[in-house]
């Protein structure tokens, strides 16, 4: 993509349980860090990194708004989960400091990456917020959260738990679940074999992503997803401003069960907009890019200066 004329970008580390992250801050042409601009926060979809939407975040930082492009914990250029191998402490016997923590001279660690836990993700996404929060020049009371495809789901219950999310705007969505609540899961077959090996050995079984990158992932994450009822924080969203786009023919998304259906709950300014003539994966270019990036640029100018 093309920087916009008069936008510039700062590589920054935040913090989500206390793995560092990556994230990338697109400033406006002519940004002043002793006023006071609205910032959106955008996170990648499925088993992608910050490289594939940062023309989203320039896009909006063209308007006139910072914008931060993420990646969550493991993916991209953020840390993985750390995982202490040895010396495993079943409690004693270890040298510990004045606080009482334990002193580890030597230890094998294993750092985790590609795993796909959306509860993670969405937890990736409201650090990274309170991180925008404190940016001088920033206003912390307008911020606005942007996904596309899996984050567009991780997007939407980010807005359900979090009142700081002033506006959201989505695409091509992964939405799912029950609005009305989750019953309880079922464990037979394959993800009960799953689930005993993790919980004897600490990994279990692994599979490739099989979209737009071949990344090998924990088969857990169909475990965690059948958990992942993103479709239930749309009754969270109220009055706040909420836009969905889509693609008309979306091969992996059903359009009315997943951005409409949760559109349906919003009781304050919504826009639902279908891109005619394409696909999931033919948003991020050309026309359909182009009308996507703008739509939710307007919306956030809209609703967050």
């Amino acid at each position: 993509y093309t920087m916009p004329e008069g936008v510039t970008t700062k590589e920054i580390v935040y913090y989500s349980d206390g793995v560092a992250c990556y994230g990338k801050i697109f400033y406006p042409k002519g940004f002043d860090a002793t006023k006071k601009t609205g910032a959106i926060v955008l996170g990648q979809g499925w088993a992608g990194s910050h490289v594939s939407i940062e023309k989203y975040a320039a896009a909006f930082a063209k308007h006139g708004l910072v914008a931060m492009a993420i990646d969550y914990r493991g993916w991209g250029n953020s840390e993985g989960k750390a995982r202490v191998i040895s010396p495993v402490n079943l409690g004693g016997g270890m040298e510990k400091d004045e606080n009482r923590h334990a002193i580890v001279k030597d230890a094998t660690v294993w750092i985790k990456r590609t795993e796909l836990n959306a509860k993670d993700q969405q937890e990736d996404y409201r650090n990274a917020i309170s991180f925008i929060q404190g940016e001088p020049g920033v206003d912390p009371d307008k911020i606005g959260v942007w996904g596309s495809s899996y984050a567009g789901g991780n997007s939407l219950a980010v807005a359900g738990q979090d009142a700081r999310v002033k506006a959201i705007a989505i695409q091509i969505p992964g939405i799912g679940g029950d609005p009305t609540g989750l019953k309880p899961q079922t464990y037979s077959g394959p993800i009960l074999a799953d689930a005993i090996k993790r919980a004897r050995t600490g990994q279990g079984a692994e599979m490739w992503t099989g979209y737009s990158r071949s990344l090998l992932i924990d088969s857990s994450m169909i475990e965690a997803n059948r958990e992942n009822n993103t479709l239930q924080w749309a009754k969270n969203i109220g009055e706040r401003p909420f836009m969905v786009v889509v693609a008309q023919y979306d091969e992996l998304i059903n359009n009315d069960q997943a951005g409409k259906a949760a559109l349906e709950y919003a009781k304050g300014p919504k826009e639902y907009i279908v891109v005619p003539d394409i696909t999931h994966f033919e948003m991020y270019s050309g026309k359909p890019f182009e009308i996507s990036s703008e739509a939710a640029a307007r919306w956030f100018k809209t609703y967050l200066k």
